[in-house]
């Protein structure tokens, strides 16, 4: 172990400080959360080799040295640290302000510290005394209370956000609730009805002991950092009942054909009828009786893809957009028009965009005073792990 003395005045004071890292870094320990395949994952190793008590912890992670988006710049809601860094490979068309135009503009302070000290398990012990954000607490004593040495607004001594974690077995144990109904896309070329069977938001939030009074909504946050606000509201009361088109089914034209039907449909529902089965605010985890499709990120595109283990179901708000066919299927933005009145109009509720995939945390508004929020934004190991977090406002996990 390490050991720091100190000359003061004739005398020699000796101070004795137990770091968390060894003096020999232990190569048999490896990273278990951070995202793979970057340098052969050396930065992560290198960190949780030298700061062992870290493995697996909310620092075992890459926004300990990355950054997110830069505020004030179109980049300002990649909150997510994974989604900002892979904007250099794969840029997204809209952004023009806040886009790292190299590897060094992706890191927080923390990181840029690491790097310039030689990006090594010894530049993480030559910096560990340094304050790299600047927040009056050394990187080592915010490492040893698990707060980020990059983040000002992360520190030691300050309340972590209690949180409430749901398992996959806990979700699968409360009420179901199944409902079948359109899921319209905005730029994807297929609108979708289907059966999604799970739990209603509201009681998911009841088991978590969470009560209506005081709270103003909710915000649910993708593994991505992607986020949706949902008002109390809309979480305690049904959404207006969707409706049933089968005519775009007898379009022949396979690029004029734009929505896909499950194999089973509801008994006795007949094309342009209401569909009977009420809609809510639901956390998903069955579609068409098959578990979700794992959410991942993927790297050709920089987009999300999949919808589980959890997707968050919102159906329409407003199905009044056509009024001749009210809450009506129709072609993507980006589909050429064939006049046939099924063409994409923009005054339609193009509900898919707000059903969060990979849903795996959820935030109760207004967040309580004093508290350091959970880390919303990187979830892939709740992904992996299968269980959501709910924290916020009357969150007491130990009542």
């Amino acid at each position: 172990m390490l050991k720091k003395r100190f000359f003061i005045g004739s005398g020699l004071l000796i101070f004795t400080i137990f770091y968390v890292f060894s003096s020999l870094s232990d190569p048999q320990v490896v990273s278990s959360r951070a995202y793979s395949g970057h340098t052969n994952d050396a930065d992560a190793n290198h960190f949780v080799q030298t700061f062992q008590k870290t493995v697996g912890t909310r620092l075992d992670d890459c926004q300990t040295c990355h950054r997110a988006g830069v505020a004030g710049t179109d980049t300002e809601k990649e909150y997510n640290a994974c989604g900002y860094c892979h904007l250099r490979e794969f840029p997204n068309p809209k952004y023009k302000t806040g886009v790292p135009k190299n590897f060094e503009e992706t890191l927080n302070a923390f990181g840029l510290a690491y790097k310039k000290a030689g990006r090594n398990a010894a530049a993480l012990r030559a910096i560990a005394e340094q304050d790299a954000d600047g927040d009056g607490y050394s990187n080592l004593k915010e490492i040893e209370a698990l707060r980020y040495p990059g983040d000002p607004s992360s520190k030691p001594g300050q309340i972590l956000a209690p949180v409430y974690t749901f398992s996959f077995d806990r979700i699968k144990a409360l009420p179901m609730h199944e409902q079948f109904l359109l899921m319209n896309a905005t730029k994807q070329k297929n609108d979708e009805y289907a059966f999604y069977k799970g739990v209603l938001v509201k009681d998911l939030l009841a088991a978590a002991g969470i009560t209506p009074a005081g709270a103003a909504g909710i915000t649910v946050f993708a593994p991505d950092g992607f986020s949706v606000d949902y008002s109390m509201e809309e979480i305690l009361k049904p959404f207006p009942k969707g409706f049933f088109y089968l005519e775009p089914k007898s379009i022949k034209d396979p690029e004029a054909q734009f929505t896909v039907y499950p194999n089973r449909l509801p008994q006795g529902i007949a094309d342009k009828s209401e569909i009977a089965n009420p809609l809510w605010l639901q956390v998903a985890y069955l579609r068409d009786g098959q578990d979700l499709s794992k959410a991942f990120y993927e790297k050709g595109t920089g987009m999300l893809q999949g919808e589980g283990p959890f997707r968050l179901i919102t159906p329409q708000r407003n199905v009044t957009g056509d009024p001749t066919k009210p809450g009506r299927p129709d072609r993507s933005i980006k589909s050429k028009v064939y006049g046939d009145g099924w063409d994409y109009r923009n005054d339609i509720d193009h509900n898919a965009g707000n059903a969060v995939r990979g849903m795996c945390v959820i935030r109760i508004n207004p967040m309580p005073a004093g508290y350091e929020e959970y880390d919303w934004k990187n979830g892939w190991s709740l992904i992996d792990e299968r269980k959501i977090i709910i924290y916020g406002y009357g969150v007491n996990p130990y009542k």
